[in-house]
């Protein structure tokens, strides 16, 4: 008999799982990351578990399968802009610029500051023959990135 299968596994076990998922998914082990963060949300079903399943499913192409974690991610907890960034870069590379920029302001709403997020928005604008609007995220990044090393 498996010992593990007797063991009840709590909170503090699903977060040292965790930890294991994202340096497995840190070193480009997505298949091992997407185990092991299957086996954490059997015991601790999170937003940030299922945002950082969806990054190790993104990696290896799973894109719908990716969306889906990040759409329940969003259930759980609509303000993590964590999740709605990792959204916007997956839907960005799926060339769903339109839903990838609703991302973008989503994380804006939540975090008006986020460089990469106004950065990413502003290059999707440019894209989209926005020009003027992206020029305005472009220069508020410089602004900030100023600040930051001010």
């Amino acid at each position: 008999m498996n010992i593990e299968n007797q063991m009840t596994l709590t909170k503090d076990d699903a977060r040292v799982l965790f930890n294991e998922g994202v340096l497995s998914a840190d070193s480009d082990m997505h298949k091992d990351a997407i185990k092991i963060f299957d086996k954490v949300m059997e015991i601790d079903l999170n937003a940030e578990v299922l945002c950082n399943k969806g990054i190790s499913l993104a990696a290896l192409e799973r894109n719908d399968e990716a969306l889906e974690c990040y759409d329940k991610a969003i259930q759980m907890d609509p303000n993590d802009e964590f999740v709605f960034y990792n959204k916007g870069v997956l839907l960005t590379g799926m060339e769903k610029l339109q839903e990838a920029l609703e991302c973008y302001d989503k994380v804006l709403e939540i975090e008006p500051n986020e460089e990469d997020a106004l950065y990413n928005k502003g290059t999707i604008l440019d894209e989209l023959g926005r020009n003027e609007e992206a020029e305005k995220c472009f220069t508020q990044v410089k602004e900030l990135e100023s600040s930051d090393q001010s």
